[in-house]
């Protein structure tokens, strides 16, 4: 679809009784009454949950009610069954369907209807109102390429594209100038991209003066709190929000600069399931389990995301790990999460970096550099690999590109395995 005809909807999905029903449902407190009548729905009107006897999973008495007695979902037990999750209440030839994947490797195909794909914009629009304000000028910097080639395009009243595409040294001073002529507010951003731009800001100049930007929106990728300490450092004064969701409409969050991740329960409950794994840290691995609150047309009872969140002794969540598929074999053939901790001057001249597995038991640290990088810089970078890759658990090296690894969306991938 045209990018300013999705941008248009967008605009017009602000009128309907939809999208204002929803903001009104996710800014409410959360009842666990809500959950246990979304269950029951789903229950009636869900032929994969009737078929498969989910009533019985259900106490007698509404006191007794416990998620934890009903099973967990995986992406195998709904891919190639995908329309048996589709509730009765939906006619299945009008509503819209789109697959998953680029980054987990299994991809499900999610139908909802129209009038809730209007609804994606509510959480964001809730942050922008709270973080941002008006006027809300917006620049996408998210994999979205300008047309014909060009660095920026207008694509609606208060929307432009900056190209992810062309962040090079020699540009720089072309971002700076659109964002500010433009008088962009809010940019809403991959973390993979504006954090090259962040590097290349902060390669030229240290740090960067956007009087009327306010806040910078990060979201689909995940993001590490080194990098969101540059982008801070760089883009002094302006919030730096990292809104996580996922198209299941299975479960949402915000968490604002370096604090912990709040999760908006009424978007999806959410369950931490510990998996036993620690991070070097010392803090709980658990998967995140999500029941969708607010996707009545798909609804999924207790989903295994495959998305881990790390977890600390108070129950905070610390991180957003990211997905199963960005873990790693060992020689062991345990898994190992991909989370480096380098010191900051290892990082000085990196870009941008990936894993890449080429088998369990090797690990390469792929590193898109500028062009200060030097042989001290990778003596740097390669003692932290080694110290978070010990080679008695798995032969790790740092490998130099000139370009990395991204789906057809643009997304850069965290983890490459063969």
């Amino acid at each position: 679809m045209n990018i300013r005809i999705k941008e248009f909807i967008r605009d017009i999905a602000k009128f309907t009784p939809q999208y204002h029903a929803t903001y009104k449902d996710l800014s409410e407190e959360f009842t666990v009454s809500k959950l246990t009548r979304k269950i029951k729905q789903a229950i009636l009107d869900v032929p994969y949950y009737r078929n498969n006897d989910y009533k019985s999973y259900l106490p007698h008495d509404d006191k007794d009610f416990s998620i934890h007695a009903f099973p967990i979902l995986t992406k195998d037990d709904i891919s190639g069954k995908e329309k048996d999750f589709v509730s009765d209440k939906f006619y299945k030839f009008l509503l819209r369907s789109e697959n998953t994947g680029g980054t987990t490797g299994k991809p499900l195909k999610l139908y909802y209807s129209p009038t809730l794909s209007f609804s994606r914009t509510v959480y964001p629009d809730i942050l922008y109102k709270k973080y941002v304000g008006k006027p809300l000028q917006l620049a996408l910097l998210r994999g979205t390429k300008p047309s014909d080639g060009k660095l920026v395009e207008r694509v609606g009243m208060h929307r432009i594209v900056l190209s992810s595409y062309q962040l090079y040294p020699e540009n720089v001073d072309k971002y700076i100038k659109a964002i500010n002529d433009e008088g962009i507010t809010c940019l809403l951003v991959y973390p993979s991209s504006i954090t090259v731009l962040a590097q290349l800001i902060k390669s030229k100049y240290g740090k960067v003066s956007l009087p009327k930007l306010k806040a910078i929106l990060a979201s689909s990728e995940i993001f590490s709190k080194s990098d969101k300490k540059l982008v801070m450092d760089v883009f002094q004064g302006v919030t730096l929000i990292d809104f996580y969701c996922m198209s299941e409409f299975a479960a949402a969050a915000h968490s604002i600069g370096l604090g912990n991740y709040e999760f908006n329960y009424n978007y999806g409950y959410v369950e931490f399931v510990d998996t036993g794994e620690k991070t070097v840290s010392g803090n709980k691995i658990c998967k995140i389990i999500s029941t969708c609150l607010m996707n009545s047309t798909m609804p999924l009872i207790r989903y295994d995301t495959s998305d881990m969140a790390e977890i600390d002794s108070e129950g905070n969540v610390v991180s957003i790990i990211g997905r199963t598929s960005d873990f790693i074999l060992n020689k062991n053939n345990d898994l190992m999460p991909c989370i480096i901790t380098p010191r900051d001057r290892s990082f000085e001249n990196v870009v941008a970096f990936q894993y890449y597995q080429p088998k369990p038991g090797m690990l390469e640290f792929h590193v898109m550099v500028n062009d200060r990088f030097n042989e001290e810089d990778f003596n740097y970078l390669s003692q932290d690999v080694e110290e978070t890759f010990p080679h008695r658990l798995i032969d790790s090296k740092v490998v130099v590109k000139k370009e990395l690894k991204k789906t057809k969306q643009g997304k850069l991938l965290r983890l490459v395995r063969e």
